[in-house]
């Protein structure tokens, strides 16, 4: 048959569809064979070498019907643990394997063509090594019944039973329940130990009755038998017994390590990958009198005629079809920030700043300050305080322009929302102009819902932003100014990796809640701080600007007249992420909005909390388990971000609008092949740059990503450079000037107006 290309992703959504469940579905390359996860609902798929759409389907379908069929318990007490737990584990798995693929195909009649072309080129592959064995009535019962329900209904081979014996075929196809199973592959299993005693009266002394003696028999042609099956596999049985080895089922089902077996995996673990049934104990018992002693998977191919021979040749083959240069799958899962552990509210944000005046006039500790220490920085407090006061003045005129701007594209937008209907009611006015006109109903003016919008901007607090800080922070400030005037709830935080000890960031107590997944993504020390709120009282929120004004001047001129708390670090923007994933619906919960304006402005990407892909051939997937979705990140720069940002926006629907701040054009001009297209027209960029300030592009996990120049200043009077004696001519001129550097320069501002007025 001629290979196809397996699409994976619609191998998961074929899976999804037929379990009618959202199961997860992971491919590893690692994994021998498939298995499924009862408990946690995950479907294990290796990654096999030349594999048709019709074998994967066919894999698909067996295991899903295991996860709709097969129950966790109901196993363990036939299984039991120690020697020959596993091979009665086999005739478990060989009977289950019967009753879920029929009722699969019963289910999905479809799927029948799938399993018969699958089993064909599985036996086409002599994956049950029958090339050089006789299929004849001394095969073992169970081996017969095994390649019975997988290549003899489809013809592929003739299976003789003897006339007897065809009541297990027919119990076999007409099992209803895991019940029945577990009965039949009982008594089977009793058959099989009968007719064992019955070969070791004929033949005491062959290699097959020491071999086959039952359960906890010893003797020593058990241990004379035992040494010829350590020369025939190749190891010692004691090995085979002590190694921790996988219990896998007829469709090629993986299973746990005998370590895992309390890990909750079920009994398709059971039957596939599940938990194996056997103890440690079991394992590295001795050195196995008996066949119970060996287990059925250990069968080398000169003792092919031992019970379950078949399932292990299959397991094997199976197992050798594993694509050993595929790429590896690496997955990994979102933690749950304890948004306790990293926020720093405006209230403790204040204490801060009172515990560092405190600390200034020497109040705190046990040195005290010199008078002139404390009356240096309470200078500095007085001056940048004049100067915020100055500038939140002069920025008057802008906001009540911003306002205009903001009312006049509301009340154009209503316009389009508003239709004129007629009620029904005669006009009495109008009436009179029955005789030329049937417009003589009143009518209502109905307008659709508009939507109420909030803001949480989330600020970089790193040492790359020096440079730009205060001009970015002036430009927040009119932005939460506007927002006040006009009733529009906010948020600011800054994220930081300076931690404070409200954050308890110590070594026993983390930011995220612990997973037993050691695959759990971890973030990296960091903080939110919560510069400003619309939560604020008047004279609160009064004080938090001036501080948050003062913190922009000092860093931006490298002054030390600030909390240590509130230091630059380094950038963890991915935290701050996945903590949005929490705020965003709590605020919006709390203020009553429909939407949601998420803002994230920085200079630089974050660090990878751990799931940025190799640049070879290693394939990184984060699983969300709040969505239950499964997104594979892109090993392209700042891929993990972006794949953060697309499970933000799903999971709370909120507008992602990223500013991406640069302090130069030669800067800019670097981007791209970040940002752009290959074949982009850079020059077109600079001309846009060099007119607005800023450039607005689409995608990288963003609704609207605007690259802006970051430290420019907000200007709010034309005619402030202008002398006395100017000429109508220069004065006209910058005004026009002015005018147009004025919309520039409030680029953050002018553009939010543009997304929350719709």
């Amino acid at each position: 048959m001629e290979k196809t290309q397996v699409n994976r992703a619609t191998k998961d959504i074929l899976a999804k569809c037929m379990a009618t469940e959202d199961l997860r579905v992971i491919h590893d390359g690692n994994a021998e064979t498939a298995y499924f996860d009862t408990e946690n609902r995950v479907l294990c798929l290796p990654i096999w070498e030349d594999m048709t759409n019709q074998m994967y389907d066919m894999l698909v379908g067996h295991e899903v019907s295991h996860a709709l069929h097969t129950p966790k318990e109901g196993w363990q007490d036939f299984v039991g643990s120690g020697k020959g737990s596993r091979i009665r584990h086999m005739f478990i798995n060989i009977v289950e394997d019967a009753r879920i693929e029929r009722l699969i195909k019963d289910k999905f009649p479809g799927i029948k063509r799938d399993f018969a072309t699958a089993y064909n080129e599985l036996h086409a592959r002599d994956l049950f090594e029958l090339k050089n064995r006789t299929i004849d009535i001394n095969m073992p019962l169970i081996d017969r019944l095994n390649l019975y329900f997988k290549v003899g209904l489809f013809g592929l081979e003739t299976i003789p039973f003897a006339s007897e014996e065809n009541q297990y075929i027919t119990r076999m196809a007409n099992t209803e329940s895991f019940n029945d199973v577990v009965t039949l592959a009982k008594e089977l299993y009793e058959k099989h130990l009968d007719e064992l005693e019955d070969e070791d009266q004929d033949d005491a002394g062959s290699t097959q009755s020491s071999f086959e003696q039952g359960d906890g028999e010893s003797g020593s042609e058990g241990s004379e038998d035992g040494q010829n099956s350590t020369n025939n596999d190749g190891q010692s049985q004691s090995d085979d017994d002590s190694e921790t080895s996988e219990s896998t089922d007829s469709a090629g089902d993986g299973a746990e390590s005998t370590e895992s077996k309390d890990s909750g995996q079920s009994s398709d673990d059971d039957t596939d990958d599940g938990e194996s049934a056997d103890s440690e104990n079991g394992d590295s018992g001795d050195n196995g009198d008996g066949q119970d002693g060996l287990e059925y998977d250990d069968y080398s191919s000169e003792t092919s005629t031992k019970a379950g021979s078949t399932q292990s040749s299959f397991e094997q083959g199976v197992n050798n079809l594993r694509n050993g240069s595929s790429k590896s799958y690496q997955y990994y899962t979102l933690p749950t920030m304890n948004l306790e552990n990293c926020i720093i509210d405006y209230q403790e944000v204040s204490n801060i700043w009172d515990m560092y005046d405190n600390k200034m006039q020497g109040k705190t500790g046990s040195t005290s300050r010199q008078p002139d220490v404390y009356n240096a920085y309470q200078t500095k407090l007085q001056e940048t305080a004049k100067i915020c006061n100055e500038f939140l003045n002069r920025t008057k005129s802008t906001v009540a322009i911003m306002m205009q701007q903001f009312q006049m594209k509301q009340a154009a937008d209503a316009d389009k929302r508003t239709d004129i209907a007629k009620t029904g009611v005669l006009d009495t006015i109008n009436m009179i102009n029955y005789r030329w006109s049937e417009d003589i109903f009143m009518k209502n003016e109905v307008h659709a819902d508009s939507k109420n919008h909030g803001i949480v901007m989330y600020l970089d607090w790193s040492g790359s932003m020096y440079g730009i800080i205060q001009d970015t922070i002036e430009q927040l400030i009119i932005l939460t100014e506007f927002c006040k005037k006009v009733n529009i709830p906010f948020d600011v935080y800054a994220f930081s990796s300076k931690s404070h000890p409200s954050c308890k960031l110590m070594e026993n107590n983390h930011q995220y809640e612990e997973h037993e997944d050691n695959s759990v993504l971890v973030p990296h020390n960091f903080a939110l701080i919560q510069f400003l709120s619309s939560d604020m009282k008047t004279n609160e929120y009064k004080q938090a600007v001036q501080k948050l004004y003062h913190c922009g001047v000092q860093l931006a001129n490298h002054g030390y007249a600030v909390p240590s708390e509130f230091g630059m670090g380094c950038t963890p923007l991915n935290e701050s992420i996945m903590c949005a994933m929490q705020q965003v619906p709590a605020f919006q919960a709390k203020h009553n909005l429909q939407i949601v304006n998420t803002v994230f402005l920085t200079d630089g990407d974050g660090h990878s909390m751990g799931a940025h892909p190799g640049y070879y051939d290693d394939k990184t997937i984060v699983h969300d388990s709040k969505t239950r979705k499964d997104y594979e990140v892109a090993s392209v720069h700042s891929g993990e971000t972006q794949v953060y940002l697309q499970i933000l926006q799903e999971q709370t629907g909120t507008n992602l609008i990223g500013i991406r701040l640069y302090a130069s054009r030669a800067k800019l001009s670097s981007l791209k092949y970040r940002y752009f297209n290959n074949d982009i027209d850079m020059s077109e960029v600079m001309k846009l740059w060099r007119k607005n300030n800023f450039v607005a592009i689409d995608g990288h996990g963003y609704d609207k990503l605007f690259i802006v120049r970051g430290n420019l200043k907000v200007e709010v009077d034309a005619l402030d450079n202008i002398g006395d004696d100017a000429s109508y001519t220069k004065l006209k001129n910058a005004f026009i000037k002015g005018s147009n550097t004025q919309k520039t320069s409030r680029v953050i501002a002018s553009q939010m107006i543009d997304i929350i007025a719709n």
